[in-house]
């Protein structure tokens, strides 16, 4: 299940900035900050996005996608988005990656960002922005539009590129600055991209069939960023600023409540982030399960790139539950004690060491040789209280994953 947001291009009611984010609600209540609420049944409601980078700092609907960042770099300065690269750039690109939430084909929707870049050179540089499915490695299939110079020639450009299938083109630019529409029609699968306003009658180019047709229709992540092959970029001379998308449906990741309960029975915990399931178990095994609130946050799909599956396991044996997200724990008990630990598939989803957000807090894991059980806890103090109280029945086994609180 996916939280739906909803995008409308109308007179607006009020607004809220967060980090140089502007959410608006055309509803009559203030809306909030994508990828920022907890709830399952919270909605965004009828909202316009605009990023006007004003803050100059990142804001956490987005993440930086880079492949060279000691020569290629974006970056929040003087109220824009800068593309800033040195000499040695090869290429590369650098890019702000919308950060779980998604453009919904099944809708129609809308962009612009305004877009300004200045060199005229024979070595090659350009700045843009566009789609794709796959927010990890956008380059590999992706459609963008933009600006930029080489040959001494100023040019607007467009590529899409699907695998090692590409396609690119470039038409005459007589100004630095330019302000590049793209729009889709989901009910005739066209995505349209001009420089004059959104629909087939300010298209330069019309991609029929793409979206939904060649691509499956998946979910889009939006990218702002640009590169350059052997050319330094400084200060001002390549940027964005001004997205504003005007309509659309947009998917954000889905963030859950991880439920923890206790069974006096047994001394085990459980953990679910299936409401469904939790309220079986409140209302048809009160007396095995008890309640002992929400233990974290977690996703249950993997719509954020940077998480990862954790997998539960259950055994009849141990009267138990495991979580891992280790895959080679995951498989040698898969494979070697199929007999004790039977696989219950996908938990949820959360961050592995390394990738974990700044917002983020660590789960811990307990091992009890007493018990015959495994516990979870992103509670510093309990986790200290049994690291120190409970030593014997209690083993440390480290930080298992991170999450949200």
């Amino acid at each position: 299940m996916q939280a739906v947001i909803r995008i409308v291009s109308m007179i607006v009611a009020a607004a809220v900035v967060l980090g140089g984010v502007s959410v608006v609600s055309a509803g009559g209540a203030a809306g909030q900050a994508i990828g920022i609420s907890r709830s399952p049944t919270l909605s965004l409601g009828q909202l316009i996005l605009r990023e006007n980078f004003d803050d100059n700092e990142r804001n956490g609907i987005w993440r930086i996608y880079t492949e060279d960042p000691a020569n290629c770099v974006v970056v929040e300065a003087n109220q824009r988005l800068e593309v800033r690269t040195s000499a040695s750039a090869a290429g590369a690109w650098a890019m702000y990656v919308a950060n779980s939430w998604r453009f919904d084909t099944e809708s129609d929707f809308s962009l612009k960002v305004d877009l300004h870049y200045s060199p005229l050179t024979y070595a090659k540089g350009q700045v843009g922005f566009g789609l794709t499915p796959d927010a990890e490695h956008p380059r590999q299939q992706q459609i963008g539009v933009g600006i930029g110079a080489s040959g001494m020639f100023s040019h607007f450009w467009y590529k899409t590129i699907d695998g090692i299938s590409s396609d690119t083109s470039t038409a005459p630019r007589f100004g630095n600055d330019a302000t590049m529409y793209l729009s889709y029609c989901a009910e005739v699968d066209e995505l349209y991209i001009g420089d004059a306003g959104y629909g087939p009658d300010h298209a330069w180019i019309t991609f029929p069939g793409l979206l939904k047709g060649k691509w499956g229709g998946k979910p889009l992540y939006l990218w702002l960023g640009g590169s350059s092959d052997g050319l330094s970029l400084t200060s001002g001379q390549a940027y964005l600023d001004n997205m504003l998308i005007e309509n659309g449906d947009l998917l954000e990741a889905s963030l859950r409540d991880v439920y923890r309960f206790w069974s006096p029975r047994t001394g085990k915990h459980f953990y679910t982030i299936n409401a469904q399931e939790k309220e079986k178990l409140l209302i048809e095994y009160p007396l095995v399960w008890t309640y002992e609130g929400v233990a974290f946050a977690a996703f249950c799909d993997d719509s954020d790139p940077l998480t990862r599956p954790v997998y539960r396991f259950w055994s009849d044996k141990l009267a138990s539950h495991f979580y891992t997200m280790d895959e080679q724990e995951k498989e040698k008990l898969v494979q070697e004690q199929a007999k004790t630990w039977v696989f219950e598939g996908v938990a949820f989803y959360v961050y592995p060491s390394g990738l974990q957000p700044k917002m983020t807090s660590p789960v811990y894991r307990f091992w009890s040789p007493v018990k015959g059980g495994y516990f979870y806890t992103a509670d510093e103090a309990e986790k200290e209280n049994l690291i120190v109280k409970f030593p014997k029945a209690w083993n440390y086994e480290g930080v298992a994953w991170y999450a949200l609180r």
